[in-house]
C-alpha cells in the first residue's frame, strides 16, 4: 500500500513547551528581553513517525503524562508541532477533553447545531440527522438546557452522538468515554465496530484489554517517546508486563514486614445495611480465556468466576452480598511457594480492592506438583460498586508477597457491570451496621 493510501501520516512529530519553573526566572526575562530570556523546554512528545490506512484501527497506551493526548491534539490540528509534520486526508471528528468544542451557555441543541456545522454539514445535512443525534444522545430534555448544567456523563452522550453522525472518515477518541455508564460504553462499542468496516480510529485508552479487542495495532508512549509500535495484542502484552514489573521491583525494595507482625484473625460477620439504598445490580462476564497475559509459565489459570453461597456460579450480583471468587489453575511444573491473588480495578486502571493466598500459607507453604489442578477461593462481602465497567484481573506468583516471579498474571479476566448503585461519590461504598446521631448529654445545659 502506498502513502498515498495513508489517511493519516505524521513524520519525526515532536512538540516542546517552554517553560518558566521559578518566578525569578520571570522577573528575568522582564528585564533581559526575549532573546535572552531563560527558558527550560519540557519536550511532551519526541521524534514520533506513524501512518495510518484507511479502514484501520490505532490504539495509544501508555501511563499519565506519556505524551498521549499532546499526540492527539497535534494530529488534530488542535495544537503546531515542534518538529515534523502531519498530514490528514478526509474528515476528521475528534473526543478529546470532556466540553472540548461546546460553549458552556448553549443549549444542547445549539452545540449540536455548532459542532455539526464545524466538522463540515450543511444545515440541511443537520436537519435531517438531529433526531438521529439526540436518540443517539438520550438525554432527552436536557437538549433544550444548556450545557453548563449538564454532568461529565451527558457531556460524553452528546459529543458522541454528534460525532457519530458527521460521517467521519477518522474518529479519534480520547479517553473522554471513561465518564459515560455502562449502556451508554456499550452503545459506543457497537457504533464502533460498524464505524471499522470503513473509517480509521485513532483510540487512546487506559483500558489494555480494550485496546487489543478494537484496534489492529497500537502505539505504546513512554515519556514522550515511542516504546513500541506494532500488533496490538503484542504491543499491550509487552505493556502491562512492563507495569507490573515494575509494581513488584517497587515492592521488593520496600522493607519486609517481620514476621511475628503477622497474624490471622476471624472474619467479622455479615454486615446488612438496614437503611433503604439504591439497587447495585452488577453484571459479570464470562471468564475471558484470550485477555490479554504475561508471565514466565509453569502454570496457567483456566477459570475464574463468582458463586454464592451455595457453590452455584453467578452471572449477576449485587452489591453488598457475600460472594466467592474462585480461581482455577493447573501446574505445569512444580511450585514451592505459590501464590494466586485478584485485583479489582476500574475503567481508569486504578485498584478498588484485591487480595491473594500469601498470609494463609506464609508459615507453611502449600507447594503444588506438575500435572496437578488447584483453585483458590475468595470469599468476602462485595461492597457498592459505583455505576461503571471494572475488569478483574487474577494471577499466579511464585515466592513471597515481597520477592516473587509472575507465572500467569492475566489483565481483564473478568468484567463486572455495575448499572444501578447508591454511591454518589467516589468508587465504592460499604455496607453499614449502624449509622446514626446520637446526642452528647454532657454538652447539654
Amino acid at each position: 500500500m502506498t502513502a498515498a493510501e495513508d489517511v493519516v501520516s505524521a513524520q519525526g512529530l515532536g512538540k516542546a513547551y517552554r517553560l518558566q519553573p521559578r518566578a525569578a526566572d520571570q522577573f528575568k526575562n522582564f528585564f533581559l528581553g526575549k532573546r535572552r530570556a531563560h527558558y527550560e523546554e519540557f519536550w511532551a512528545l519526541k521524534n514520533v513517525t506513524l501512518q495510518l490506512r484507511r479502514g484501520e484501527a490505532l490504539g495509544v497506551i501508555g501511563e499519565n503524562g506519556a505524551g498521549k493526548s499532546t499526540l492527539l491534539r497535534l494530529l488534530c490540528g488542535i495544537v503546531r508541532p515542534s518538529t515534523g509534520s502531519v498530514r490528514v486526508v478526509g474528515r476528521m471528528a475528534a473526543l478529546l477533553e470532556l466540553g472540548a468544542g461546546f460553549n458552556p451557555q448553549f443549549t444542547g441543541r445549539e452545540n449540536v447545531w455548532l459542532s455539526a456545522a464545524v466538522l463540515g454539514l450543511s444545515k440541511t445535512q443537520i436537519t435531517n440527522r438531529f433526531d438521529a443525534i439526540a436518540d443517539f444522545a438520550g438525554i432527552g430534555e436536557f437538549m433544550d438546557l444548556p450545557v453548563k448544567l449538564y454532568s461529565s456523563g451527558m457531556q460524553a452522550r452528546l459529543a458522541f452522538a454528534v460525532s457519530a453522525h458527521v460521517d467521519a472518515d477518522v474518529l479519534i477518541i480520547d479517553e473522554v468515554l471513561a465518564v459515560g455508564d455502562a449502556p451508554f460504553a456499550q452503545k459506543c462499542a457497537r457504533y464502533l465496530d460498524r464505524f471499522r468496516s470503513g473509517g480509521t480510529l485513532l483510540f487512546v485508552s487506559h483500558n489494555s484489554g480494550t485496546v487489543a479487542k478494537v484496534c489492529d495495532r497500537a502505539l505504546w508512549l513512554e515519556r514522550g517517546e515511542v516504546r513500541d509500535l506494532g500488533p496490538a495484542a503484542e504491543v499491550c502484552k509487552h505493556y502491562v508486563t512492563s507495569l507490573a514489573e515494575r509494581v513488584s521491583a517497587q515492592i521488593s525494595n520496600n522493607q519486609a514486614t517481620p514476621a511475628q507482625g503477622w497474624q490471622l484473625v476471624q472474619p467479622p460477620p455479615l454486615v446488612r445495611d438496614a437503611r433503604r439504598r439504591a439497587h447495585n445490580r452488577i453484571a459479570v462476564t464470562p471468564f475471558n480465556p484470550h485477555a490479554p497475559w504475561h508471565g514466565h509459565g509453569g502454570a496457567s489459570i483456566v477459570n475464574a468466576d463468582f458463586c454464592g453461597p451455595d457453590g452455584e456460579c453467578l452471572d449477576e450480583i449485587e452489591g453488598g452480598d457475600e460472594v466467592q471468587l474462585r480461581v482455577a489453575c493447573d501446574a505445569q511444573a512444580d511450585l514451592s511457594r505459590p501464590i494466586v491473588g485478584f485485583l479489582l480495578r476500574d475503567r481508569l486502571g486504578q485498584n478498588v480492592f484485591g487480595d491473594n493466598t500469601y498470609l494463609t500459607y506464609r508459615n507453611v507453604p502449600r507447594p503444588v506438583a506438575a500435572g496437578e489442578s488447584f483453585a483458590a477461593a475468595f470469599r468476602f462481602q462485595l461492597p457498592y460498586l459505583a455505576a461503571g465497567i471494572y475488569a478483574l484481573t487474577v494471577a499466579i506468583t511464585e515466592g513471597t508477597q515481597e520477592d516473587h516471579a509472575h507465572i500467569h498474571w492475566i489483565e481483564e479476566a473478568v468484567l463486572l457491570i455495575a448499572y444501578e448503585s447508591p454511591v454518589r461519590r467516589g468508587i465504592i461504598g460499604l455496607p453499614a451496621r449502624n449509622v446514626g446521631i446520637e446526642m452528647d448529654a454532657t454538652a447539654v445545659e
